[in-house]
């Protein structure tokens, strides 16, 4: 801006234009398991719990709202939790009673990942991969102590690597119909509006004529103007009356 005018040719920023806070977790996953759920459901998870976050109290502007689509989405996460370590819990305890020494194993393809982090709750999806890694690390740990079969190894594998991306889905699901939701709350008082406009005194008058009332004059010896009749009384009612000066009117 030079002299209080901006400067010509200058781009002018759009007002959907923010810039958002992110950041960048670096994040070491071992199993296989935890690196499908990471490579395939992370970043849809991070976006659906940022709109959650940020779009959306944007959109319903009722705090109510809010806190029950909110309060869904921390029971799914704290169910999920808790659901992993009561499974890490079981293997251990198991394991224990046996006499099964559970060590650090290794992986022939440790990867390690740049986790962009959009929100407070994209960082707990993060922490439950992690959790998946390691009861996935104990899994293995029984498998080769020889403790679990090839086929309850393989079907543990699939089962928390479904239960973990069945979050993110269902987080995105709960986004979906929050969003139709909240549309269909503005669509219902766009409509009552409307409705509330067409129903209006005004345009009663304007797009619905009233009938008119006739009134016949009789008049004896002078003239006098017929009094205009009230509003309500039946149409097909005949009212008629003489005053003191000789003028009968009658309304029909």
């Amino acid at each position: 801006m030079e002299n209080g005018k901006s400067v010509k040719g200058a781009p002018k920023r759009k007002s959907d234009e923010f810039s958002n806070p992110f950041l960048t977790q670096e994040v070491k996953i071992h199993s296989s398991p935890a690196q499908a759920v990471f490579e395939n459901g992370y970043e849809k998870c991070d976006s659906a719990l940022r709109s959650l976050s940020v779009v959306l109290p944007a959109v319903l502007k009722s705090d109510n709202e809010i806190m029950t689509v909110n309060g869904a989405v921390d029971h799914l996460i704290n169910n999920a939790f808790a659901n992993l370590r009561n499974e890490s819990a079981r293997l251990k305890k198991i394991a224990e009673d046996n006499g099964i020494e559970i060590g650090r194993i290794n992986y022939t393809n440790v990867t390690t990942y740049q986790a962009k982090i959009t929100c407070n709750k994209s960082g707990q999806y993060l922490q439950m991969i992690r959790e998946l890694d390691r009861l996935m690390e104990l899994v293995h740990s029984t498998w080769l102590a020889g403790f679990i079969a090839d086929d309850a190894k393989g079907a543990l594998e699939r089962q928390w690597r479904r239960k973990t991306l069945g979050v993110s889905a269902e987080i995105s699901a709960i986004l979906a119909r929050a969003f139709s939701a909240a549309q269909k709350l503005k669509h219902d008082a766009q409509a009552g509006s409307d409705q509330a406009e067409t129903d209006s005194p005004a345009d009663e008058v304007v797009g619905t004529p009233k009938k008119k009332s006739r009134k016949t004059k009789i008049q004896t010896s002078d003239s006098a103007e017929a009094s205009t009749p009230l509003m309500g009384e039946d149409a097909g009612l005949a009212e008629q009356s003489t005053k003191g000066n000789g003028l009968v009117t009658v309304t029909l």
